[in-house]
């Protein structure tokens, strides 16, 4: 993980954007971390970060994992298509 002054990253943000895209940025101010740049090598890192970090998302993920622990579950080929409102 690279700690690079917040002043360069000012400079050159796309120069980093693709230097974040191998390694994490951590951002610093006045020798303090005060961020963190993350680059994405292709879309589907970003939507894999849209998922860790989607508060939506992970409470989905929770109930789905406490369903499937109580027996809630019925087999793939015996569902049906369920639209976001009847959610």
């Amino acid at each position: 993980m690279e700690q690079i002054q917040l002043s360069e990253v000012q400079k050159d943000l796309l120069q980093f954007l693709q230097i974040a895209q191998e390694e994490d940025i951590i951002l610093m101010y006045e020798g303090k971390p005060v961020g963190y740049l993350v680059g994405f090598a292709d879309e589907d890192d970003w939507i894999d970060y849209l998922m860790l970090h989607d508060p939506k998302f992970q409470e989905r993920l929770r109930r789905s994992v406490q369903d499937a622990r109580e027996g809630r579950t019925i087999a793939f080929e015996n569902g049906k298509l369920v639209s976001d409102t009847e959610n």
